[in-house]
């Protein structure tokens, strides 16, 4: 099954230069020459950077080019993740959590490609998700090198300032430039990372005439945010997006948290004495006097000041981004957009069982048998968890109908899957069943359980050969959707249809 969804290339031009697996690959992108390593299959290259540090001056500034660099940079490991609270979405060692996590500087990217080249291949990449808040690609979760290998692609991995460093709205931090103004540096980082890929890919192989943008959660909310950005334009050709839909805040919604974040700040350092006395204190300092106190915290105030605030997303600019989440869309490209059955239950189960990432960590790791008991204090609990599961699932796959009508409307190839899996051990499958995120698992094919991680859980005893059924189907549809826009190319039986209207929805189950 798995050899029908790859296609032999027509000739073969020689790789960077290495020598066995293992031994490291040097090769030269823009700024300079990198040294990689070898792997089985693979060249790969970590921790890349697409733009300076966005650290001193350049915080809450849009990113910019890097600098070059003389000499050889070694890319055999990860960069930092961007800073943000420590949770098992972006670290596998429980004393990380519910603390400061990673750098500000943090604007790296990573790069597995085929070894065997010849006629220059697609590329993916990646925008990993985590509520804007939180994650990071270098999650073992998103290693690239089934994808780089079944699909026969460049496989890119990027990070993205997360929470108020990555987008924010206050009037002190405005400068007259509007990508500054606009707060999205977010957004502006993965089109950044959209531009070193025009750039650089063919180093690795790639065509950067056919790159496909994926994104999982807040990384397909991106892709929506890409589709509706100017600046983004002719970048990509293709999307695919997990678990995600259009979400951005308005001008009041990101003002409100960006002057709680300040509020959280100003009282940690005793200058208020209750957030009730922030705005009397903003309204007798000058604007370059809070630019000068905010430039000067460290990453670690701000991202504990974060807490209790709540998140807000991007804004319509009318610069960076002018389409709102209605559209129209900018960038129409053909989709795949998918969600899982039961998306709400692993977002909502810290509300009505374990209140902290430690203690979920502890379950998910358990060897021991666990009931439901082990999660919720009362009957009560569990029935109100399962309930309100219920009704945000429902206005969940609702908000994807209506995006998906969005996008099929401008005639472009549209496809939706809905991941309903759900055979991992009790009691995670009566708790979470399909729930957010399995189906990135099931697609990467990285079901490894030899270290502590997020998703072994699902899959803890489970038969691999099932495992790799399922990733082997999805692995088939993504590869017919990039060559030829037909998830069915390579697996007819699989009859996937296109979206074709409101009247006519077709998801694929």
């Amino acid at each position: 099954m798995l050899a029908a969804c790859l296609l032999p290339s027509e000739a073969w031009a020689s790789a960077p230069l290495a020598g066995a697996a293992g031994d490291e690959v040097v090769n030269k992108v823009e700024q300079g020459t990198i040294r990689g390593q070898r792997l089985d299959g693979v060249d790969r290259y970590l921790g890349l950077p697409f733009a300076k540090p966005p650290v001193g001056a350049l915080r809450w500034q849009p990113p910019q080019a890097p600098d070059h660099w003389d000499g050889t940079r070694d890319a055999r490991h990860f960069g930092p993740a961007c800073a943000q609270i420590g949770n098992f979405y972006t670290s596998n060692q429980a004393d990380t959590f519910d603390r400061p996590y990673g750098r500000e500087d943090c604007l790296y990217l990573n790069v597995w490609a085929p070894q065997k080249r010849g006629p220059a291949k697609p590329v993916i990449v990646f925008i990993h998700g985590g509520g804007s808040i939180s994650g990071a690609a270098s999650l073992p979760l998103y290693d690239g090198r089934r994808l780089a290998t079944e699909l026969d692609v460049v496989f890119v991995s990027i990070n993205y300032r997360l929470g108020f460093f990555g987008i924010v709205d206050l009037p002190a931090l405005k400068t007259g430039d509007p990508r500054t103004d606009s707060g999205s540096f977010a957004l502006l980082d993965q089109i950044r990372a959209l531009e070193w890929v025009q750039q650089n890919i063919a180093s690795f192989g790639g065509d950067a005439s056919k790159v496909v943008v994926m994104g999982h959660s807040a990384g397909c909310t991106s892709i929506w945010n890409l589709m509706s950005s100017p600046l983004a334009s002719g970048k990509f050709g293709k999307v695919v997006c997990l678990s995600g839909m259009p979400r951005q805040s308005s001008d009041e919604e990101r003002s409100a948290s960006s002057k709680k974040l300040l509020a959280h700040l100003l009282l940690s350092d005793g200058r208020i004495a209750s957030e009730d006395q922030a705005d009397a204190y903003l309204r007798t300092t000058s604007p370059a006097a809070l630019r000068t106190y905010l430039y000067a915290k460290p990453a670690s105030d701000i991202v504990i000041a974060a807490r209790g605030v709540r998140p807000v997303r991007e804004r319509v600019d009318g610069h960076v981004l002018t389409a709102g989440k209605d559209g129209p869309l900018v960038n129409p490209v053909p989709a795949i957009l998918g969600t899982t059955r039961d998306e709400a239950q692993l977002l909502l189960i810290s509300h009505f069982g374990p209140r902290d990432f430690g203690a979920m960590w502890k379950l998910m790791q358990s060897p021991k048998a666990l009931t439901e008991s082990d999660f919720f204090a009362s009957r009560i609990d569990r029935i109100e968890f399962k309930l309100t599961s219920w009704v945000v699932n429902r206005v969940l796959h609702r908000y994807l109908d209506r995006a998906t009508r969005l996008l099929a409307a401008t005639s472009v190839p549209v496809y939706r899957y809905e991941f309903e899996w759900d055979h991992s051990p009790e009691p995670w499958r009566s708790l979470l069943g399909a729930y957010h995120g399995i189906d990135v698992s099931f697609l990467f094919g990285n079901f490894s359980t030899d270290a502590p991680d997020f998703a072994s859980f699902a899959w803890r005893g489970r038969d691999p050969g099932e495992l790799e059924r399922v990733h082997r189907e999805m692995v088939a549809a993504l590869r017919g959707f990039i060559d030829a826009d037909d998830p069915d190319r390579y697996e007819p039986d699989l009859r996937w249809q296109r979206w074709s209207g409101p009247d006519n929805d077709k998801i694929f189950r």
